[in-house]
């Protein structure tokens, strides 16, 4: 479970609302649903991606288990009045509801054997799984690779238990703003990777690039691919949904 601290919480607030990315990702996913979809935002965290799917569909199930992420989000709703969002703190895996969701989102979330059970218990439409398409960690100074989860690792995963699914990529930018030079190396210093040097503002500094914001005058750039993978639940086998959790 991803531990979120007060200072990582406020760098994804600012990088969800300068760069807009969770947008692009609403994009790719809001044109196959069907009408009036209720959609299920698992392990949703802060909730920007339920918001931005909120704008195309009935309902948005936003589901996850760090009080301090949903009350993030609860303000969002309250500040942006998007009425078609519930918000549930639990664990997404143990869930069962009635109705079935139409669709499922899980970005950056769940490993494919659990999702695959998830979705076969708890959806009756498409599942999209939307995975980092790259190798490394994106904020550290050395090449610290990723473990798992990646999409390489989960069209393995998925062909390895003969679940069929289709694949794209496309592009997002997914940079981080900066308030000042301190709060760049505070950033670096709060994703290092266990075992990685120390950051100084020198380095830190090397990697930004002038911004013309007065909220944000630094910039660390960071365009990426992002792979989305979409299964069906009806092409997942029976035994996903006899499967203990």
């Amino acid at each position: 479970m991803y531990l979120w601290t007060q200072d990582s919480i406020r760098f994804r607030i600012d990088a969800a609302e300068y760069t807009g990315y969770d947008a692009a990702i609403a994009a790719r996913i809001l044109p196959g649903l069907p009408k009036n979809a209720c959609v299920c935002d698992a392990g949703c965290g802060l909730g920007y991606l339920s918001l931005a799917l909120s704008t195309g569909c009935a309902r948005v199930a936003a589901v996850d288990s760090s009080g301090e992420a949903l009350d993030v989000l609860r303000e969002n709703i309250a500040r942006r009045r998007a009425a078609n969002i519930d918000v549930y703190q639990d664990d997404l895996f143990s869930m069962r509801p009635e109705p079935r969701y139409d669709a499922m989102v899980f970005c950056f979330f769940g490993r494919a054997e659990e999702t695959l059970r998830a979705v076969k218990r708890q959806c009756s439409g498409n599942a999209y799984l939307v995975k980092k398409n790259w190798r490394n960690h994106r904020f550290t100074m050395t090449e610290t690779p990723l473990k798992g989860y990646t999409l390489s690792h989960t069209v393995r995963e998925l062909s390895a238990m003969a679940v069929p699914f289709a694949q794209e990529t496309f592009p997002v930018e997914m940079g981080q703003p900066f308030r000042s030079l301190e709060d760049a190396v505070l950033f670096f210093r709060t994703y290092r990777q266990q075992g990685e040097a120390e950051v100084s503002p020198e380095q830190v500094l090397a990697l930004l690039r002038p911004n013309d914001s007065k909220k944000y005058p630094l910039f660390l750039p960071s365009y990426q691919q992002l792979g989305l993978i979409t299964v069906r639940a009806e092409d997942i086998p029976e035994r996903f949904g006899d499967m203990e959790s």
